[in-house]
């Protein structure tokens, strides 16, 4: 399988390309030598929770440098990337929970009757309320985004001008295998909570989506009308 398009050259492809499988083998060395260490790394407001919260903020900051740096070089602000910050914040406040234990607020109102780990979040105030993890919902949303669509998306002069998914910001190539073992590891194989590690890997590859971006913006990748238009010839997955 061809994880890196011609056009992805540079330092930024090559670490999406290698990290995650480092990573992995890193994480099954902790499990197989010391299992009470790697329990403890992957608990619950432990060291990859918190990893996961600290890139999840730096990928919305870069998202935002990136919106910043096409407004003032091209004057318009495209929307993907200021939408992009909102979800990076969010998604990193629910991981600590708002920080409710470094502050020890006490859960009450609707997080106490609902929540189904009593903490102060929406998703597992969702989960609560609907009987449905919240986590299989974003398995399967980022599985379709990080590891399906770059490739579908691949030939994107192929697609009408009038679909909005031309304005739309995907991975790159070399992130599908990032985006795809995440998906896995949010199955939570084997001690059941190595969704953590899932999430850590899904905010690193979202920190590195946006280091790509921030490369295509210098290599001029947004133009206006690229922005509003499909070019016949792109150097990229995206706009």
């Amino acid at each position: 399988m061809v994880l890196i398009h011609k056009s992805e050259t540079g330092w930024i492809p090559r670490l999406g390309l290698y990290l995650f499988p480092v990573l992995t083998l890193i994480f099954i060395a902790f499990y197989l030598i010391d299992k009470g260490l790697y329990r403890q790394i992957i608990r619950e407001d432990g060291v990859v929770e918190w990893m996961t919260f600290a890139f999840l903020i730096a990928a919305g900051m870069l998202s935002l440098f990136v919106a910043s740096r096409i407004k003032l070089r091209y004057n318009y602000f495209h929307w993907f990337f200021i939408l992009f910050v909102g979800f990076n914040f969010l998604a990193g406040l629910e991981e600590i929970s708002w920080g409710q234990r470094v502050f020890n607020i006490e859960t009450t109102g609707v997080f106490r009757e609902y929540s189904d780990q009593n903490e102060i979040n929406l998703h597992n105030t969702f989960q609560g309320i609907f009987q449905i993890k919240t986590k299989h919902i974003a398995l399967l949303v980022l599985f379709v985004y990080g590891s399906l669509l770059p490739g579908l998306m691949r030939n994107r002069q192929s697609i009408s001008d009038t679909l909005p998914l031309r304005h739309f910001i995907f991975p790159p190539m070399f992130l599908r295998g990032g985006f795809t073992i995440a998906a896995i590891l949010m199955l939570d194989f084997q001690t059941g909570h190595e969704e953590e590690i899932g999430e850590l890997f899904f905010s690193i590859c979202f920190f590195i989506m946006m280091l790509w971006n921030l490369t295509l913006v210098k290599r001029g990748c947004f133009r206006p009308n690229t922005y509003f238009s499909i070019p016949k010839r792109m150097p990229s997955f995206t706009e």
